[in-house]
This record gives structure tokens, sequence and C-alpha cells, in this order.
């Protein structure tokens, strides 16, 4: 990994890493974690491992130093390697990198990123193989690095796939000219195709092959990164020399990070600063050599549900692994484990959603595991008393926390109900018959809790408008920030926010996830008859016209839509669309159907509200870029100041092409977007600000022959 000076009960100084790193002996320190973490060792007998990848078949493959790459296979590792390269383990060399083709399963292709014989240079190589080993002479060579200096430090060898293409760390070889100048690979990302070939793509795109296969520059010593499922985010792990070690964010090519001129933050504008840096010292959160770090998106898992989208890190020498909150605008350091055993790196997620790592000096790999303790059942969200009309279906839901399994029994006036066994209870097709109280009884090996009953009233006829004497166009919002898995009691939270939209949008939130709406209002039904609402979420929704939930999309989900109907007389109605958005894509659409109405959305105008509202009014942005209160030919920006997208909500008279720009304030354009065939009436845009510097800028909106604009702020 690196030549670093740090001070420690064995001093490192001046040493070669894996050179001292089975010799140096530490105290021992009781291992410590967060209540029902504990770690196991999976496999032992490994010597000196570096990296390890896991197969979609549960297989585990280990890279040693030595050149063997070893499989663990059912909890045991193999006697038999799958494969023994000769090569060159002096200093930081030998077998250093390995990644599983996406189609492994299929095509049995293992990378491996590995030091010649002879010393040279390093090398990336395709094998392929046959069960438990390698197919003899199958390897194909996919790039050969540039030739190595005498230093037998600053490898690198990480490599993950992104897209079917293949991303590659490489250290500068202890010379730190190499991280600045592009003609060389060391001390750079690479993002190249699986043969090694230059794709599409690239920020660089003349000049040496060298230059061309670059994705980002300025690292020191890349020994590990990872992709994030999902997001695609890249953060890479940069190992530092005297003070700083790094987290760089490498989702966008061309950055540059600064070594050898910067080591952590640095003013100069031509770099880019990591995401999070930490000092070199004794104790937890401080070190000398990050080693290993994942993002925590496993397919499932039974941690707690708080770490899922945080970053695991670890450091080498003070034998930690430390979490990083990324919910916020700025990453929150947490301390998860202390007192492993000595020279940890390579962290990574198993297909069981569980942390696993390497520690070189054990010669093993260790499993961290999660036992929650035993706790009764609580209800935490009740069931909604509903009024509805024959005909129409209802649904009954809670939320209950305790230990896993839990079971439900839902219960009609204290009477169980057969087959009525799951978080929520549908009837399809109400019937007078079906009024009464509900109630369900949460159960688990620790005891059991009953919700409050919920009121299920059956009406057969049309519900009576609630026609408020004055109003204006549009729907109060009240805008929240939490993490829920399901939508929460609105009224008993602190809003962040409230103010008046005119339709219905996420136009006002702050964050890109976890936050939640409340939105009120009255919605204008043109005739009497029943009328069909649908909610297209992601994540939970729900709508209510007056006390009546007529639709219940709730639940962390994907795009999806749910419906309900609901008798009503022509006139104003009391309507409230409760949101909540998690992690991933935001989406939240009203539309509604009736016998003379086809299903569409809910038109802007038939949107009211009470005219006070708690806070701020309603302001867009006019051509002077001044203020003024008006429901067409509107523009909104948020959030401000902006990050990593720039949200334009407009409202259109016409449908047509619009264009984005960004000015910059000498009057150069620096980002320049077109959206075509957009509806008329209310449109959402996203802009990326990824590639855009921080600082001021005007933004231009052009429509129909329209130029309206306002000044903006980016700060990443």
């Amino acid at each position: 990994m690196t030549n670093f000076n740090v001070s420690l009960p064995v001093a490192y100084k001046g040493m070669l890493l894996w050179a001292v790193a089975c010799c140096i002996s530490l105290h021992v320190c009781a291992q410590t974690f967060p209540a029902g973490f504990s770690r196991v060792q999976v496999a032992s007998g490994i010597s000196n491992p570096t990296a390890m990848a896991f197969a979609p078949d549960g297989r585990i493959f280990v890279a040693q130093q030595n050149g063997a790459l070893r499989v663990i296979k059912n909890g045991m590792l193999l006697a038999t390697p799958f494969l023994q390269l000769s090569v060159n383990s002096s200093g930081e060399r030998g077998l250093i990198g390995i990644a599983l083709d996406p189609n492994f399963s299929t095509n049995q292709y293992v990378y491996l990123y590995y030091t010649l014989s002879d010393g040279s240079r390093n090398r990336i190589s395709r094998f392929t193989g046959n069960g438990d080993v390698v197919v003899a002479g199958s390897e194909v060579v996919v790039l050969n690095l540039d030739p190595l200096s005498s230093a037998t430090n600053h490898n690198g060898g990480a490599m993950h796939f992104k897209n079917g293409l293949l991303y590659v760390a490489i250290g500068e070889n202890a010379n730190g000219a190499n991280a600045q100048n592009l003609d060389t690979y060391h001390g750079k990302l690479l993002r190249i195709n699986p043969n090694g070939s230059i794709p599409s793509g690239n920020p660089f795109t003349t000049g040496s092959a060298q230059r061309r296969r670059v994705w980002a520059y300025g690292l020191r010593n890349p020994y590990t990164f990872d992709v994030q499922p999902g997001t695609d985010r890249v953060f890479v792990n940069d190992v530092g020399q005297s003070t700083w070690e790094e987290i760089n964010d490498a989702t966008t090519g061309g950055r540059n990070f600064g070594w050898p001129t910067a080591e952590g933050n640095s003013s100069n504008a031509n770099f880019t600063n990591p995401v999070f840096a930490y000092p070199h010292g004794s104790g937890d959160g401080t070190g000398c050599a990050i080693t290993g770090g994942v993002f925590f998106n496993p397919t499932s898992s039974n941690y707690p549900a708080q770490y899922t989208g945080d970053y695991f890190y670890q450091d080498l020498c003070n034998r930690w692994i430390n979490v990083l909150d990324l919910s916020g605008a700025t990453p929150v350091r947490q301390p998860f484990a202390t007192g492993l055993g000595n020279n940890a790196l390579s962290i990574d997620i198993g297909l069981d959603g569980n942390l696993y790592y390497l520690e070189r000096s054990a010669g093993a790999l260790f499993r961290i595991v999660y036992t929650p303790s035993v706790t009764a059942p609580a209800i935490t969200t009740q069931p909604v008393s509903q009024t509805v009309t024959a005909g129409q279906s209802v649904t009954f839901s809670v939320t209950a926390t305790g230990t896993a399994p839990l079971t439900y029994q839902w219960q009609r006036n204290n009477t169980n109900i057969t087959g009525a066994t799951g978080a929520s209870y549908t009837i399809a097709n109400v019937q007078a018959s079906h009024a009464g109280t509900y109630r369900v009884i949460v159960s688990n090996a620790a005891g059991s809790a009953t919700s409050n009953n919920a009121t299920l009233t059956v009406g057969t006829g049309l519900r009576n408008p609630d026609n408020p004497p004055t109003t204006v166009s549009g729907l109060a919002y009240e805008y929240y920030e939490g993490m829920w898995t399901m939508l929460p009691d609105f009224s008993t939270l602190t809003s962040v926010e409230v103010g008046g939209i005119y339709s219905l949008t996420l136009a006002p939130r702050n964050l890109q996830y976890n936050y939640g709406f409340r939105y009120t209002g009255f919605v204008n039904v043109p005739a009497d008859g029943t009328y069909t609402f649908y909610l297209n979420s992601d994540d939970g929704s729900r709508l209510l016209i007056g006390n009546t939930v007529v639709v219940n999309n709730d639940g962390v989900h994907t795009a999806q839509e749910a419906s309900g109907a609901i008798g009503l007389r022509q006139g104003k109605h009391a309507l409230t669309i409760l949101y909540f958005q998690g992690m991933g894509p935001a989406l939240l659409t009203a539309s509604w159907a009736s016998p003379s109405m086809a299903k569409q959305g809910i038109p802007s105008g038939a949107y009211s509200r009470l005219p006070a509202l708690p806070a701020r009014a309603m302001a867009f942005a006019s051509e002077a870029d001044g203020l003024r209160d008006e429901s067409v030919n509107s523009l909104v920006t948020y959030p401000n100041p902006a990050v990593r997208e720039l949200f334009v909500d407009l409202m259109e008279e016409v449908p047509g092409a619009v264009s984005v720009s960004l000015v910059s304030l000498h009057g150069r354009v620096v980002k320049s977007q077109q959206f075509t065939g957009l509806p008329a009436g209310g449109t959402s845009l996203a802009l990326s600000l990824d590639d855009v510097s921080n600082g001021l800028y005007l933004l231009r909106v052009e429509h129909a022959g329209r130029v309206r604009s306002r000044t903006v702020s980016v700060q990443h």
C-alpha cells in the first residue's frame, strides 16, 4: 500500500507496509461493536491475503500476495488453489486485485491484477474457471501497465465492474509526479472495456492510449474503491502519506484529486476535495492507511435499517471500522468496531448481507453478524378509521416493531377474521355488513400487542362537498425530514417548512432522500358520481377525502400505483395527500376518473386551498427576477444552493421544447440542456451539476419565444 510515517508501539517509519505487516505485535484490545453485532471467523490458513470477491454461487475468491488464488466454499478453504501465478511479491507487489465478470455465472471469467515475476510491470489478465480450478492456458492479457521503478510500493490493485466496464485503481509507484501525468497509468483510476480497449465516454478523448483510458487522476495509492449499487457512485480510498487518509468521489470522470500537491482538503479550485478525510494518529477514527471501504446496499440483510446506504471503511493500524452516514449534505462519521485484529483490509458485503473483511496477521477471513435482542412487539402506526361507500375497497394497516418473525391476526368486533394474517387487511368489495370495529393482534416469541380499534363506516350515498366560502388556487403543503418505512403521523411531527403550491409537486423539498409531505386543500368535483382516485408513488402515499382514506399506497416500494373509489357530489371536497420518500427515485402523481370522465391527471385548476398560510406564500420568478404570485408561466428552482442536481419546475400554457442554461457572472454559458416534447401544464426538469464549478450563476429558461431567469448558487 504505501510508505508512511506514523507513531505506533512498534515503529513503521520508513518501512514498506506489507513487508512489516506480519512482523508487528500490538497489544490485544477487546473487540467492541454496537449492540447485537459480533464477528465470527469464516476460514483461516490464508497466507498474506490481499483482496477478495464474492461469486454469485456463494464461493469466495481470496487472493494471496504470493500469487495463489484461493477458494472458500461452504465455509471451508479448499486445499487446491484456483490457480497459482508466478509473481514478484516483494514489498507491496504480487497478486493484489480481483474482479469477477458480471456474467460470471455463465462465462466463469476471473480478472486478476498482479506483478510479473521479473518485477517489470503490473498486468491485468482474464482467466476462465472450470468449477473450483482454472482452465489451463486460459489466460488472456487484458492490459499491461506501465513499467515499474525499483520502488516496490504504491501499486493499487482494486478492480470493479460498473455498467459492463472495468474500473482499475493504480498507485503512483512511489513517484508523486506520476499522479499528475496523464500519459502514464500510475496514480490513476482507469475505465476500460473488459478486453482492455478504450471505451467511449472517457473524459480524455485524444492523446496517448494511457491518457484515453484515464477516468480520474491525482491519486497516491488507491488500494481499494467501491461502486454503490443503484446510484453507481464511485468512492476511491486513497492511502495518504503523512497527514490524511482520503475517500474521494470519482463518479464523474476527469476529476483531479490533487496528489502530490494536496493531501486532504485543498483550496485549489483545480482539485476535487475528498468526500471525507481522517487524520493520522492513534485511537478510533484516526490511523495510518485506509485499506477498505464499501457501500452498504445489500439485496437483503438483517442489519438495522439505519445502515442502509452508509459507507463502511477500515484502517490498517488502529484496528477499527467506522461508518459514514451519507444521508445529509455532509457525511457524518460514526464509530462501529474497535479492537479488531492486526492488518485488516478488503472490507466487503457478502451475499448474505453481512460485512466481511480479511486480516493479514491472522491469515483469516471474518464475518460481522448481527443478532438482535428479542423484544416484544410494539405497534408504532395504528389502523385508521374510515368511511367508504358500499362497493368500494378498504384497507386497514399497522406498522409494528419487535423481533422477527412477527405474526398478525385481524379481528372484527373482537372476533378473529379467517385468513387475515398480514400487516394489512383489505376488503375488496365493502358491504353494509362489514361495518364495525377492526383491530389486529401482533405476536412473537416475546409477547403480543393489540392495536387500537378502527371503525369502518359504510355509506350508501354521495359525500356532500365542503365548499368553503373563500379559496385560492393551489394546495397548502407541510414539508418534513426524516427516515420512515411507513407513513408517519405527521400531526405529531414538526414541519421543516410550510407554504403553497399550484399543483401536486415535490418541488419544495430540500433533500434528495428521507423527507415527507402533507398536502391539504380541496379538489373541485365537476359532477355528481363515483370517482376513482389513483396515486402513483415511490415510496409511500395516501389520499383522503375529508377523513376517509380513499387510496392507500403506503410502504417502501418502487414506483407503483394504487387506487380507490368514493361517491362525491359536485363541489369542493376537502383533500389530503400524504407522501414520504426514502432512498432511490422520487415520484408522486395523482389521477382520477369517473363514469363520465376517462382516467387523467388531476389538473392544477381543480385544486384550491384556504387563503391563509401559516408561513411563506407562493412566489415565482418573473422575467425581471422580481417575485410575483401567479399560477401560469411560473418558474421554481430548488434547492438553493444546489449540490449535484438543480430542479426546475415550470408551469407552461402551451407544449413544446424548453432550453435551460446556466450562465456565469462573466456571461459564459457553462451548461445547456434541451428538453423536447414537454406537455402544457406543470413540468419538473432536472439539471445535473456534476460538471459545474461552485459559484453564482444565472439560470435562463427559454420557451415559446419567452426568456425567464433567476440567480442560483452551486455548492458541491
